[in-house]
């Protein structure tokens, strides 16, 4: 099928231009465990998270990378450990789309994708491999059973396209050509995975094939200026294993959705009610 994007084309099995994506039928998500990959200065919220992951899966296992933030040890127990790495984020919001070439930003991307890659595979082996994981963050409240469509590997919202701006699009359109030097990798144009709730084993899968293509996929950040960013880096990589970003319905954003608080969606992203204004990454830098 040749999907026509802009001035461009792109060629695929299904239309990936689709917004809602998912299979009617669900799945309840019982065996999941959670990582923390960026938890800074804001304590509160970060504590709140912990204790609505504890209310819904009480079980499940947690583990906590402290970005150059607070240390968070004292909250360890036989379900949660917690580790001070180097803080990777607040370099990257120096980096925008006329910047990101410059090299001290293409050097921060690939540090920041090669912490990402390193925290997950560090966290899932600390959950014991969970059949699904949920990488989260202090702005993250969980308030509820989570289940997946039958056709996903990966849930997230798709808000997010390529088309948006002429300039992305090129830059994807550069992207998916690396992409598809992989065999069984799929185009992607869409994503919006926060948090990126993901199945285990094509995730352990996806790292295996992009560290091996590493020469090549590393030359992502030359054509976007946010590839690293998790909420499409994650995509990325399930693109390598032919596995789409699948519309969940149960995903809701504080900002965009005025009636979150009475609604029955179990994943709530942009929950800042206990965030300190000025807990931030770069505050200090």
């Amino acid at each position: 099928m040749i999907i026509e994007l802009g001035r461009h084309t792109i060629e695929c099995d299904f239309d990936p231009t689709i917004h809602n994506n998912a299979s009617s039928n669900k799945v309840p998500i019982e065996d999941i465990g959670f990582i923390y990959n960026c938890v800074y200065k804001q304590k509160d919220a970060f504590i709140h998270s912990v204790e609505a992951i504890r209310e819904v899966y009480p079980d499940s296992k947690i583990r906590v990378f402290s970005d150059g933030g607070l240390d968070y040890s004292y909250l360890e127990d036989e379900n949660l450990e917690f580790s001070m790495e180097e803080d990777t984020v607040s370099n990257m919001k120096k980096i925008n789309e006329n910047n990101f070439l410059e090299e001290e930003h293409q050097i921060t991307q690939r540090k920041n994708m090669a912490a990402t890659i390193d925290r997950l595979q560090r966290g899932l082996e600390y959950c014991g491999y969970p059949e699904w994981f949920c990488m989260t963050e202090p702005d993250v409240l969980i308030r509820g059973k989570i289940s997946h469509p039958e056709n996903a590997k990966l849930l997230g919202t798709r808000l997010n396209h390529a088309w948006y701006r002429e300039d992305w699009l090129d830059g994807f359109i550069e992207m998916n050509k690396l992409i598809s030097e992989i065999d069984g990798s799929i185009p992607i144009v869409r994503w919006g995975s926060v948090p990126v709730i993901g199945h285990t084993q094509t995730l352990l899968k996806s790292i295996d094939i992009y560290l091996k293509n590493f020469d090549s996929l590393t030359k992502l950040t030359e054509h976007f200026h946010t590839p690293g960013a998790f909420d499409l880096f994650l995509p990325i990589l399930f693109s390598l294993v032919g596995e789409p970003e699948v519309f969940s319905d149960e995903y809701t954003e504080c900002l965009r959705d005025p009636n979150w608080k009475t609604s029955s969606h179990p994943v709530v992203h942009q929950y800042r009610e206990f965030y300190s204004k000025n807990d931030f990454y770069g505050e200090n830098k």
